[in-house]
């Protein structure tokens, strides 16, 4: 018969073999569902693959690349705070991952955390690339339909300088945003897309220089379509706008899916009295960005000019319903419902400008001729006044109808 302080050593003995052995099946069942992720990924199944990596960390909390495989799905679905946390996590659990580092580093960009990004890039430099086969997709940082592609393996030190110029160039801090797009240029003197962020960062910054970049990057790649949108936008400076459209034509055909070459040709397109061309633009400009209120404002404003009241009344409504302090939405909706004498209504619009903007001295002068038509005199007279100390010009004939002498 054992004595009981056997029988208990025995127990804790016994416990303590058991305890390893959990761990490694708990360890052994997260790899396996974590192959089972990488699969569903590789098929596209976006949905089960989270689930599957979420399984993963499950079973193993401390499991780095499980959490780096989840924020690429993160990623995928648009969730870009949830994929910056599965990458921090990662990396506080094995901070020198090169790819994972990369990673977050580029969705810092994307989320226009500049100063966090450009901390993971200057660490990139110090670490060792590694060997690895994995693909990284990273949108344009000018571009929402041009990829970029890079691996591991090639190109990426001069793919990292080129972030670090680019955040550079939104930090404004010219000469290192140069600097760093200098180098990305050395290591890669192939890359179009270079050339041309050091193009946009030298006309950011006033730096002689920026139209050779453009034509560089189009002789590299003739159908560049951010140096082409850009090389127009050269060309209508100078007063070419018929050649700055034909090169936004030739940037719109390269890339259906830029959005910047439609909206400056439907500008150039408007200055020359080509409505039916602008609204084709602007059209074409609502399908790649809904959310945008100037480019419904600029729809509406077209739409005015080929009497389309109605859909110009539409537009100003959209713009406002995405941004309720648009004073320039509120005013033109306000001209609008004024054009059909629905003074009132008009009257409101104005006074919501007003609202937002108290020293915007058109909506005064807009709401006074309202007022008048209403035969409201005061009020119309202390309108124009008010804009007038705003100083925007008041015939003084208007003034001499409006402010009566009783």
């Amino acid at each position: 018969m054992y004595h009981p302080c056997t029988i208990k050593l025995i127990a804790v003995l016994l416990l303590l073999l058991t305890f390893p052995l959990f761990a490694q099946v708990k360890k052994a069942n997260a790899e396996e569902v974590y192959e089972q992720g990488t699969i569903a990924l590789g098929y596209g199944r976006l949905e089960e693959a989270k689930a599957l990596f979420s399984r993963s960390v499950a079973e193993n909390p401390g499991y780095a690349q499980a959490y780096a495989a989840r924020a690429t799905v993160y990623e995928r679905l648009a969730d870009g705070n949830a994929a910056l946390r599965d990458y921090t996590i990662s990396l506080e659990l094995d901070p020198n991952q090169y790819e994972v580092l990369l990673s977050r580093g580029a969705l810092l960009f994307q989320l226009k955390k500049y100063t966090e990004a450009k901390n993971d890039f200057r660490k990139l430099l110090r670490l060792p690339a590694g060997e690895t086969n994995t693909i990284f997709y990273r949108q344009s940082a000018h571009s929402p339909g041009t990829d970029q592609i890079l691996t591991a393996q090639g190109g990426i030190h001069a793919q990292v300088y080129n972030y670090l110029g680019l955040i550079e160039t939104q930090l404004k801090s010219c000469l290192s945003a140069i600097h760093y797009l200098d180098s990305a240029i050395v290591l890669a003197p192939n890359e179009p897309d270079y050339y041309c962020n050091r193009a946009l960062t030298k006309k950011m910054c006033g730096v002689l220089g920026e139209e050779d970049d453009l034509k560089k990057a189009l002789a590299l790649n003739p159908n560049h379509p951010i140096a082409r949108n850009n090389l127009a936008s050269i060309s209508a400076s100078k007063g070419n706008y018929q050649l700055a459209e034909q090169e936004l034509t030739e940037a719109i055909e390269t890339d259906p899916m830029m959005l910047d070459p439609y909206l400056e040709r439907a500008y150039f397109r408007l200055l020359r009295k080509d409505y039916a061309g602008a609204l084709a633009d602007y059209n074409q400009a609502i399908k790649l960005n809904r959310l945008d209120p100037e480019i419904w404002l600029n729809r509406g404003v077209v739409k005015e000019k080929l009497f389309d009241l109605v859909g110009a009344y539409r537009d100003y409504t959209e713009a406002i319903e995405l941004d309720a302090v648009f004073v320039k939405a509120w005013i033109n909706r306000g001209n609008i419902l004024a054009a059909q004498k629905k003074y009132v209504e008009a009257i409101e619009d104005y006074s919501a400008a007003i609202t937002y903007q108290p020293d915007y001295g058109v909506a005064y002068y807009n709401r006074a001729i309202a007022y008048f038509r209403l035969n409201k005199m005061n009020e119309a007279c202390s309108d124009l006044k008010r804009a007038e100390r705003l100083n925007y010009p008041v015939d003084q004939k208007v003034k001499d109808r409006f402010c009566k002498k009783s």
